[in-house]
């Protein structure tokens, strides 16, 4: 089985119900916009980098998404959790850059970002595991992988995965489960060359 150690923090952060009220304030007043970048630029940030694999252009695209959501606040019509509509534009940044150009550099500088409270060693061991799950996820079809990564790394719920995938949420179950199981297969495949 995949081990937790992975995710490291990509857990959301329980729905905010404050978030509706942050965005109404920010399409008034832009500073506010700022309390929604720092609750929600970590999660972004680390699902970019798992989809683009390196960390110029996942920093480029964040900047971007913020950027877009920022410009676009106006359209968040409050009727999801705020970090699906903000991955949602990050998906689509990630779309764009891929149209523009293959990536560069493989997944293998996809890091996780440290606790403050955790030890160098729990640190290293994520980002070997991260760097792992990486490489081995870019193997399996590109709708699992992306379903597994707006799961696993973005920590979005099924419903939520859905919507952004234009699926139903039986069919992003159905890509989770099938992703995960490929990509056990492969992990474990990694295992054996090693042994």
């Amino acid at each position: 089985m995949i081990s937790s150690q992975i995710v490291g923090t990509t857990e959301p952060p329980p729905y905010q119900h404050d978030d509706i009220v942050l965005v109404r304030r920010a399409q008034k007043d832009l500073t506010s916009f700022s309390e929604l970048y720092q609750r929600y630029a970590q999660q972004v940030y680390r699902y970019l980098l798992v989809r683009v694999g390196n960390v110029d252009d996942a920093q480029d695209l964040t900047s971007q998404t913020f950027l877009v959501a920022m410009e676009s606040l106006h359209k968040f019509r409050g009727d999801g959790h705020f970090a699906a509509w903000l991955l949602g534009i990050a998906r689509h940044k990630t779309v764009d850059q891929y149209r523009r150009r293959k990536p560069e550099t493989a997944l293998e500088t996809a890091v996780s970002l440290p606790h403050t409270d955790d030890t160098p060693d729990v640190v290293i061991d994520r980002q070997l595991e991260i760097e792992r799950v990486a490489r081995k996820l870019q193997t399996i079809a590109p709708d699992r992988a992306e379903a597994l990564s707006l799961r696993l790394f973005a920590g979005l719920e099924v419903s939520e995965i859905a919507r952004l995938m234009e699926k139903n949420e039986a069919a992003v179950r159905m890509l989770v489960f099938r992703g995960l199981r490929d990509l056990q297969a492969q992990l474990n495949g990694l295992r054996e060359e090693r042994a």
